[in-house]
């Protein structure tokens, strides 16, 4: 009925010239769905980037802005899947079987799950240099501003700008107090974007080593676990460099958690390291 019979190999199927021209139009659709998403990218940067000086650094109107842009990404690799489920998949099926196809099913859904981890990267790069264009406008606003209450003499903060200080003024030595506004003091989350952003090698350095644990299959009885143990030893001084670089940048901001830095990087490596870890020992044993 579709040109070959029971006997041929899978070999024979799949080199038929109808299936075999079926596979380029879908690499090509491919390839101009990752070159469409590479390129939109950098258009949702300088759109986003742009869009908060047009909005006087207006940072809700800005991330609402970005989700709208980020649903736009996701739906991409949505795409993928949906145009093979519902259109390459049919046609490769009139001349070869299903098992026939799941290197081409998968050649999709990898490309689509790339999309996902690039936006998640993409969304800490793009969220760290909007908080750090804000805070600096922030900085900049404030120390217009801010004046010897003795001299008048212009005063400047250069950090901690989240809570009371003293500041003393450089043309008669008077100690001037600083008090952030009510406004300063709701955007505090935006230290956490500009501190992932500045561990962000690190950032990539320990998903590379939680994705080397994972790509381990499930071990038996016998199996040497030492690659394995190994892999997981990296993973762990990689998740922890992460977060003790992440709560050490976050508070040059916030001075205040300075005492809390290892507190919090356990807290952290009992969720992400140790916790994943445990379920994999789990299901080695």
């Amino acid at each position: 009925m579709f040109g070959f019979s029971k006997k041929e190999s899978k070999e024979e199927r799949k080199n038929q010239p109808e299936y075999l021209a079926l596979v380029e139009k879908w690499d090509t659709f491919l390839a101009k769905m990752e070159k469409r998403f590479t390129e939109s990218l950098v258009h949702a940067e300088e759109a986003i980037l742009d869009n908060l000086e047009a909005n006087n650094y207006d940072m809700s109107a800005n991330m609402t802005a970005w989700s709208g842009i980020k649903s736009q990404l996701e739906a991409l690799g949505d795409k993928i899947e949906k145009t093979f489920d519902d259109k390459v998949q049919p046609q490769m099926l009139d001349y070869v079987e299903r098992w026939d196809i799941i290197d081409q099913d998968q050649k999709g859904s990898e490309l689509s799950y790339s999309f996902s981890r690039r936006i998640e990267r993409f969304e800490i790069e793009l969220e760290g240099k909007i908080a750090q264009e804000f805070y600096n406008h922030a900085i900049q606003l404030l120390n217009e501003d801010f004046h010897c209450s003795q001299c008048s003499g212009k005063l400047e903060v250069k950090k901690d700008i989240f809570r009371s200080h003293y500041v003393g003024c450089g043309y008669c030595n008077t100690v001037n107090t600083f008090i952030p506004s009510d406004k300063i003091t709701e955007i505090r989350w935006v230290v956490d974007n500009i501190a992932k952003h500045k561990v962000l090698q690190e950032w990539d350095e320990k998903n590379t080593a939680k994705a080397h644990c994972q790509s381990f299959r499930s071990l038996n009885k016998g199996d040497d676990k030492a690659p394995l143990a190994k892999a997981y030893d990296n993973w762990e001084i990689k998740e922890n460099a992460f977060w003790t670089n992440y709560f050490t940048e976050r508070a040059t901001f916030l001075p205040e958690y300075q005492e809390t830095i290892e507190h919090d990087v356990s807290v952290k490596m009992n969720l992400f390291f140790y916790d994943n870890k445990k379920r994999s020992d789990l299901n080695n044993n």
